[in-house]
């Protein structure tokens, strides 16, 4: 069908994934999805706690984009610009390779960022826990200093290696100190 209407959905979190999934359904073919994003999977971050833990296996979290999105077509890629007058974007493939997409409608649903709160010393100590990537990093991380001071001579040491400090009480921070 080379006259399809082309609809890209920029992100493949929530509301992406679920609007290209439901897209592709409701249209069964008639008009050409496709999602871009620069991971090939959707992550599950309300479970990232559990798997800093160490209690879920990352795999658990990420649930494969192309499987799980039937009639939709996944651009591996981040979105540089957008041109809305003229119905295109540039976006960047993980190599660095540059493509141009036109569209007939867009769906931008690119979610949340990390977000540093002004308290002191959190830009240049803290980590984040916004991919699987850092919260095996943080769960590695406890690991070590709890073994650390297993090993340690000098009782402040060890009490030093043992404290941890959540900064934030949302729905993450709770879990992460839980």
């Amino acid at each position: 069908m080379a006259d399809r209407k082309t609809v890209i959905v920029v992100g493949g979190g929530f509301a992406g994934f679920t609007t290209a999934r439901t897209l592709a359904r409701l249209t069964r073919g008639s008009v050409e999805i496709i999602l871009i994003n620069p991971t090939d999977y959707f992550l599950y971050l309300p479970l990232l706690p559990e798997v800093a833990a160490g209690t879920l296996d990352p795999r658990k979290v990420a649930i494969p984009l192309s499987a799980n999105c039937p009639g939709v077509r996944h651009l591996l890629a981040s979105v540089d610009s957008v041109d809305v007058e003229a119905r295109r974007l540039i976006c960047t493939d993980p190599e660095g390779a540059s493509r141009e997409l036109r569209y007939d409608r867009l769906v931008l649903a690119v979610g949340s960022v990390n977000k540093l709160l002004p308290v002191p010393g959190v830009a240049d100590h803290a980590h984040g826990f916004r991919s699987i990537a850092e919260a095996l990093y943080l769960r590695d991380h406890l690991i070590r200093q709890i073994e650390l001071a297993e090993a340690a001579g000098d009782p402040k040491e060890r009490e030093a290696r043992c404290t941890f400090v959540v900064v934030g009480a949302g729905y993450t921070g709770t879990e992460v100190a839980a």
